[in-house]
């Protein structure tokens, strides 16, 4: 087999890596909507950090694929139909799996975050559509997986030879990030690993796992995404003093399960068909998501400027319309629920 032939099963986990990401952000996206203005301050700040960190890793998977001479794919054929299951394949947890749904902010919705976030290592009891499939234990052994790969590639043909993309196709910091962290454009194996290690890092608090290196909260200045939606769970922040192994013991979070929207589970376009004005929310915000995945997948693959109109313009578009969209009872739902974005690829842009 030569380099090209090697890199192909390479470029299939990154291009997975960036749909996995991309599933995790609908979801948490979806809790945060559906909270009522004004209430669950706290945890509406950390779940919307986490969006803005997963949101990076997304991208930084992009970098590193068109790093590798690999074409970013955000088409219809690559984002999640809700409920969506992710498996991850391995000895310990190869039977492990769970549904994830676009649902309103809950203790069980959190519970679900938990299950998606679990850090190497930690064997939790699994929660019992469509799959996305990693061929790891958890996110974190994905990833360094993925990293074993480009360094076995690059002892056996060198970097210049696996980093062949153009560095221009990638998303840097002129793009003026917010959130933990910043974009890496990927050159070199060196550049590749601090990618993957940033990503592991925000998940999980270590490149190692939890269970050969313990995290110590008080040498972090951020709790990463497990622990953040643990406070969430449990209601308390973490303290520098606190196990990561047991409940945070620190300040109490004000979480009020009741101020939320009652929106619909996993809302569908065709559960809003009946309702004109509904649907044209409904589809407005898809058509705005499609649009953005789309410049961004542009941007990768040869048009850097498409990052702009998406990053700035496409990002910002949705949340208006998504608070719009889970304000508005469907008419004659026995239940009394609302609306929500369905997350769905709009027909114009098929």
């Amino acid at each position: 087999m030569n380099l090209q032939d090697q890199l192909l099963p390479l470029k299939e986990k990154l291009q997975k890596a960036i749909e996995l990401e991309l599933a995790t952000i609908p979801p948490y996206l979806t809790a945060l909507f559906s909270m009522r203005p004004g209430s669950n301050a706290m945890a509406s700040s950390i779940i919307r950090s986490v969006v803005m960190e997963e949101m990076l890793h997304m991208l930084l998977a992009g970098n590193l694929l068109s790093a590798v001479g690999g074409n970013v794919k955000l088409g219809k054929d690559n984002i999640p139909v809700y409920p969506v299951q992710m498996e991850f394949q391995g000895k310990q947890f190869k039977n492990r799996q769970f549904d994830i749904h676009l649902a309103a902010f809950s203790q069980d919705t959190i519970n679900v975050f938990l299950q998606i976030e679990l850090p190497d290592g930690w064997a939790v009891a699994p929660l019992e559509f469509d799959k996305i499939t990693v061929p790891g234990l958890t996110i974190g052994e994905f990833y360094r997986g993925i990293k074993e790969d480009l360094m076995d590639l690059c002892k056996t043909y060198g970097e210049q030879n696996v980093f062949t993309g153009k560095k221009e196709n990638q998303i840097s910091e002129e793009y003026f990030w917010r959130g933990g962290g910043t974009p890496i454009v990927i050159t070199s194996l060196g550049t590749a690993s601090a990618a993957i290690d940033l990503i592991i890092e925000q998940g999980e608090g270590t490149t190692e796992p939890i269970a050969v290196k313990a995290f110590n909260f008080s040498t972090t200045d951020e709790v990463p995404h497990y622990f953040r939606f643990n406070e969430i769970y449990h209601g308390r922040l973490y303290t520098p003093q606190d196990d990561p192994h047991l409940p945070p013991t620190g300040n109490v979070i004000d979480i009020d399960y009741n101020a939320i929207f009652p929106i619909k589970t996993s809302c569908k376009s065709s559960d809003l068909l009946q309702f004109p004005a509904l649907s044209y929310l409904n589809n407005l915000f898809n058509t705005n998501y499609a649009t953005m995945l789309s410049q961004l997948e542009e941007g990768f693959n040869g048009n850097p400027a498409a990052f702009y109109t998406a990053i700035l313009n496409g990002m910002h578009k949705l949340s208006p319309l998504a608070y719009n969209l889970v304000q508005l009872p469907i008419p004659g739902d026995p239940q009394g629920r609302h609306a929500a974005p369905s997350f769905e690829w709009h027909r114009d842009h098929e």
